[in-house]
């Protein structure tokens, strides 16, 4: 006897969005094969009142979701487009004949739809079966679609917080005497970590920059809701610590349960980076250094230094010869490692044509050029005129003027020649960044050499004779005067 089906057909706009993967299932079939087809049925019954919390100890390799049965001669293969309210995207997993479904397969559904946050979800799912049947010697095929029926879930995730705040006694704030007055290792002392827009299940990395200025300083990192709850040092609502008290370890696992205070042994600046999902850190000394590379340097054989630009921890410049075709990218070491070229933002203000090549930058217009590094939270590179200019009495006066600039070469081995000198003075030169002071990015000649200031104090000077002129190269990095 041909039984009924039990489920009228329902959500077919739904299920032909979440489905498209699945198109291949469909057959070429005459009209007469799709009746033989449809006059088989199928009942399929769901598990009542089923919540599935994935961080339960017990969790089976296969849930089961439905039971169901065709009439004999019928096979079928099933599927489930599953929705929620509030998901970002409908998705589908398959069922096998008993209406199981592989654990690993709903979890990653969930969190494909939803992310990676612990919370309890209701999903609803709506099953769809490709029905086979052989009429005559052929096979068959007859797609039957279900009552949609919901269920439970609730991912496997630690719990963690929106923000999270590095205390100790780097924030620690003291009077004239000496005195503790805003205390580091409170709400009043404490900093923030940096983090994205991104949920944080979705992104649990987190960063903060902080200085250092005295030995043996201790740390530990506390929650947002611990300060949401009112109770700061509420260790069993997260405060994030090391295992071993006054552990010195640059990078390692934090510790919910007895944390310690973790130790930074030397005055510096530096970056902690913690991932809140895997529970690890790293704490890196922020780099002051940074370097150029490329096809015309041996890619890495050699490494140019750039020169930092005075009270800046992450402005860099450089007055370079750029060959067309050349390319070439940035390090904050000697060595490849965190480098970078084409994933910086470009301000090609000088014409340049730099264009990115894989990481790399390339450059199409052949020239000297002055550029801005920024190696910071934003990496940028402003391409700028070779400007270089006189300044200070050998100029005629103490300012940027365009009357005091430099000839530029034609040629990667040619030298900027300056003005006659004014008088009888110092030498002074600079190049002019906007943004900042023309004598944080000052330079002299010594012994032959360009000397730039970078972050270094006052200068020995250089006393010139009126009509004299300064000849800089800056591909070999001297200077003369004569």
């Amino acid at each position: 006897m041909i039984k009924k089906l039990v489920y009228s057909i329902a959500m077919v706009a739904g299920l032909s969005a979440c489905n498209g993967d699945y198109d291949d299932w469909a057959q070429p079939q005459h009209n007469e094969a799709e009746t033989a087809a449809e006059k088989f049925a199928m009942a399929i019954q769901p598990v009542s009142d089923l919540n599935i919390d994935f961080s339960a100890n017990d969790v089976p390799e296969t849930i089961q979701l439905f039971t169901t049965n065709v009439d004999e001669g019928a096979t079928a293969q099933y599927i489930l487009s599953l929705t929620g309210e509030g998901a970002s995207k409908c998705d589908t997993i398959f069922a096998d004949a008993e209406g199981k479904v592989k654990t690993a397969d709903i979890s990653a559904a969930v969190e494909d739809m939803y992310g990676k946050a612990p919370t309890e979800r209701t999903i609803t799912a709506t099953p769809s079966a490709q029905v086979k049947v052989n009429v005559s010697g052929s096979n068959v095929y007859a797609t039957k679609e279900g009552t949609p029926f919901s269920f439970k879930a609730k991912l496997n995730a630690p719990l963690l917080s929106e923000a999270y705040y590095l205390v100790g006694d780097m924030f620690n704030v003291k009077d004239g005497d000496g005195n503790v007055t805003t205390s580091g290792w409170s709400a009043d002392g404490m900093k923030k970590f940096d983090h994205s827009t991104t949920n944080v299940y979705d992104d649990p990395v987190f960063t903060i920059k902080f200085e250092t200025t005295a030995e043996n300083q201790y740390w530990k990192i506390i929650p947002q809701r611990n300060i949401d709850m009112g109770n700061f040092w509420n260790e069993d609502n997260g405060v994030l610590g090391v295992a071993l008290d006054g552990d010195t370890a640059f990078e390692g696992f934090l510790v919910t349960t007895a944390p310690k205070a973790g130790k930074i042994e030397k005055p510096g600046k530096y970056i902690m980076t913690i991932n809140v999902m895997d529970g690890t850190y790293k704490i890196e000394e922020q780099p002051l250094e940074l370097y150029m590379t490329g096809s015309e340097y041996g890619w890495g054989a050699t490494w140019v230094p750039m020169t930092p630009i005075w009270g800046s921890d992450v402005d860099f410049w450089t007055v370079v010869y750029l060959k067309e075709g050349e390319m070439f990218k940035f390090a904050p070491q000697a060595d490849w490692g965190n480098d970078f070229g084409a994933q910086a933002t470009i301000n090609d203000v000088a014409g340049a044509g730099i264009v990115g090549s894989d990481t790399n930058l390339k450059c199409t217009n052949a020239g000297w050029y002055l550029l801005h590094i920024v190696n910071g939270d934003e990496r940028k590179i402003d391409i700028l005129a070779p400007k270089v200019y006189l300044m200070g009495e050998t100029a005629g006066e103490w300012a940027i003027n365009d009357s005091h600039l430099f000839t530029v070469p034609a040629t990667a081995d040619g030298e900027f020649v300056s003005p006659a000198f004014a008088k009888d003075a110092e030498l002074r030169m600079c190049v002019s960044i906007e943004g900042f002071d023309w004598w944080k990015t000052e330079f002299i000649i010594a012994d032959g050499k360009i000397d730039f200031r970078g972050r270094g104090g006052d200068q020995a000077r250089l006393n010139v004779t009126a009509g004299q002129k300064a000849y800089l190269n800056f591909t070999k990095g001297t200077g003369e005067v004569r």
